[in-house]
């Protein structure tokens, strides 16, 4: 429960006003100025962990282009996606290649000749075996049947034993009229899965009605047809991967370099660069008010902030000065089409860095990624943002030393705080005293004025 305080009662005095006005300019005088230093530190902190952000965002896209392979992005189209599809990975190499595809890789089918009425139907008169093996060469499996032994019961036996084929039970008639079957499917395609049987003691008369093929394909340049054992190929033209999807060709599988990814990345560089320098520029403001008869001046939170403006200078120089040794045509951005405006952000050409790019893809590599002796662009900028921004860089020195002044600051002020507690405490005793004092006199006195009264 709070105090109630009334002031004045003797003395006519508002005491309470006194007091809070007393307190008011005290504040003012000890602790106001430190609540005004800390409400800009605490600026100067949230402007920095933006700017952290935004230069964490930079280094991101950076380091996407900081090798040369980054630039070099292939991208392979087929002519005839139903024959067949391709994806690039990182070093394939520019060219077309035609490929006709004979035959698609498929597993290989065991199935019963002889249906059952349900699927727990025995399938054996007696003991005996169903054995069965993978290729040529794979462990005979053998699974034990007996006159107890029914359909589902060796398809499910057939499964445990993880040999590479699925067994499942088909019905191929109808619901009234009902032809259960045993299929066992190889998981894999290729002539290497294939089923054979070995021992068959049941009465299903279990036979191979779809044998497993490998892959056949012609490529342009050999004579004969390649055979693989599955329908994906990785190992024919480098860094590209073709999935065979039906018979058909011939199909020309060309690889070229992907401008529109690569330009993009560029473009996510330059975006982000820019929100760098628009960011800074924004939070270092210097404003006067010229309507006051002061005319105060505002500054951004950043605006007198060294360590900010060294890191944004340091990345101007590096986006726009030279680099030497990546290449034989281009030593700066500018000439690629990223040319730096007259408020220091980046203007991306885009229709120019296409051009270039079509035209020496190599060289316009080696500027951003280096040429393995030389650091690009891109290169230097990734050291530089990796060394401002790892734990005990410059950037984190700085936050922590922001940090370590709002620390020292609240302290200040939790210390203010209690002397001005202290210090109206006193003064509302005062008062208080003064009260006591007054009261006691005007008692006094009326004790005086009737006594003097009842004499005369």
């Amino acid at each position: 429960m709070g105090t109630i305080t009334i002031g004045g009662l003797a003395t006519g005095l508002d005491t309470n006003s006194i007091v809070a006005q007393l307190v008011a300019l005290e504040r003012q005088r000890g602790i106001g100025s430190l609540q005004t230093q800390k409400t800009d530190a605490d600026s100067r902190r949230i402007a920095l962990q933006t700017f952290n952000g935004k230069v964490a965002a930079f280094l991101t896209a950076v380091n996407k282009l900081k090798s040369p392979s980054d630039v070099l992005i292939p991208k392979v189209t087929s002519s005839d996606e139903s024959v067949l599809t391709a994806k690039a990975s990182s070093g394939a190499p520019s060219g077309s290649t035609e490929i006709t595809v004979n035959n698609l890789a498929r597993p290989a089918i065991a199935t019963s000749a002889n249906g059952k009425a349900s699927a727990t139907t025995t399938v054996a008169t007696g003991s005996g075996t169903f054995a069965f093996r993978i290729g040529a060469t794979g462990p005979v499996q053998t699974i034990a049947v007996d006159a107890t032994t029914t359909l589902e019961g060796l398809a499910a036996a057939i499964n445990v034993t993880d040999a590479g084929v699925t067994s499942s039970v088909v019905n191929v008639g109808t619901a009234g009229s009902p032809d259960y079957r045993l299929r066992v499917a190889s998981k894999e395609p290729g002539v290497d899965q294939a089923v054979n049987i070995i021992t068959d003691d049941t009465t299903l008369g279990i036979g191979v009605s779809q044998t497993a093929l490998d892959a056949s394909f012609n490529v342009s340049g050999f004579p004969d047809p390649l055979t693989r054992a599955n329908n994906s190929v990785s190992d024919v033209i480098p860094g590209v991967t073709f999935e065979l999807t039906a018979k058909g060709g011939p199909v020309s599988v060309t690889v070229g370099n992907d401008a529109d990814a690569v330009a993009a990345q560029v473009d996510t560089v330059v975006k982000a660069f820019n929100d760098i320098v628009t960011f800074v520029a924004g939070e270092s403001n210097v404003t006067q008010d010229t309507t006051s008869t002061d005319r105060k001046v505002s500054l951004g939170p950043l605006a007198l902030d060294s360590t900010v403006r060294g890191v944004l200078d340091s990345l101007r120089r590096l986006v726009s000065s030279p680099v030497a040794g990546t290449g034989e045509r281009y030593s700066v951005l500018a000439q690629i089409g990223i040319t730096t405006a007259r408020d220091g952000t980046l203007a991306f050409n885009q229709t120019a860095f296409r051009a270039e790019l079509a035209a020496n893809r190599a060289d316009v590599a080696a500027l951003f990624g280096g040429s393995g002796t030389a650091p690009g662009v891109a290169d230097r900028l990734s050291d530089y943002l990796t060394a401002v921004t790892q734990s005990g860089g410059l950037i984190d020195v700085h936050n922590t030393a922001v940090g370590d002044e709002i620390g020292s600051l609240e302290e200040r002020i939790a210390a203010g705080q209690r002397n001005l507690d202290s210090f109206e405490s006193n003064l509302r005793a005062q008062f208080a005293s003064l009260e006591v004092l007054v009261n006691g006199l005007k008692s006094q006195s009326g004790f005086l004025t009737a006594a003097l009264g009842s004499k005369a």
